[in-house]
């Protein structure tokens, strides 16, 4: 069953009520970082973690030191559901079908993908590999909670291009250390490859494919738009997060 555009009107009308009662009854009024406890949930895929939550605990550690933070592991079936029901304060990634009545989100940066290879590649030699290569090599793919890599397979489908799989798997965790003993090519976004690489004897390939930037946003529900200590964990996020020609332009 789907709902009525009635409904959703009805849905996100109650929404605004819960927050506004949220916000003046049951919550306080201010936030102060320096003497709150609370703790904040996020969640966000593995690979996402990497990228948020080492600058991200670091800030609360010096502007929030006794609030703590939990990144729980979420479904997107059930990340609505999570947001609404304040299991979940933030959604962090990239979710192009968490747009429910209710859920607001903001854009914090643009995220491109490009490959991994080990240094001494016995084939790919260069900064790019040609197309007829890149279909030949044995690839690792990861799946994950995270969309991104939908793109990519999505992409491979429109245009036809079939690759070997040698290698599938649900976490990011073990693919430095696989790519670093194998032959094998993996595409990542562009800001883990960086990490990736300092880590391991890794390269940085760019695609034979033409893979357009997705946007990484913030998610959270409209029943704690208002609430003090949640806007101000938004607000730290984009501050640490949103590319600077969007800054001026941000508004929580």
């Amino acid at each position: 069953m789907m709902p009525t555009s009635r409904c959703a009107e009805l849905v996100a009308a109650a929404d605004q009520a819960l927050a506004t009662i949220d916000s003046t009854v049951l919550r306080r009024s201010a936030f102060d970082p320096v003497t709150a406890r609370q703790d904040f949930v996020v969640t966000m895929p593995d690979v996402g973690e990497i990228h948020f939550l080492p600058r991200l605990t670091a800030f609360l550690a010096q502007h929030a030191p006794t609030c703590n933070l939990r990144c729980e592991q979420i479904t997107n079936e059930q990340m609505e559901a999570a947001l609404a029901a304040g299991d979940i304060d933030l959604a962090l990634g990239y979710f192009p079908n968490l747009e429910g009545p209710g859920v607001l989100r903001q854009r914090l940066f643009m995220h491109s993908l490009v490959c991994l290879v080990r240094a001494d590649h016995p084939i790919v030699k260069s900064k790019t590999v040609p197309l007829a290569t890149f279909l030949e090599l044995s690839h690792a793919v990861v799946r994950s909670v995270g969309r991104s890599n939908e793109l990519f397979e999505m992409l491979l489908k429109k245009q036809g291009l079939q690759r070997r799989i040698q290698l599938l798997s649900s976490h990011f965790l073990s693919v430095p250390a696989i790519i670093s003993e194998t032959d094998l090519i993996v595409t990542v976004p562009r800001s883990i490859a960086d990490y990736y690489a300092r880590l391991e004897n890794l390269r940085i390939v760019e695609p034979p494919i033409n893979i357009k930037p997705y946007a990484i946003h913030q998610f959270w529900h409209a029943r704690f738009h208002k609430d003090p200590g949640l806007k101000w964990l938004r607000e730290s996020v984009a501050l640490l997060f949103t590319e600077p020609p969007n800054r001026a332009r941000r508004r929580i």
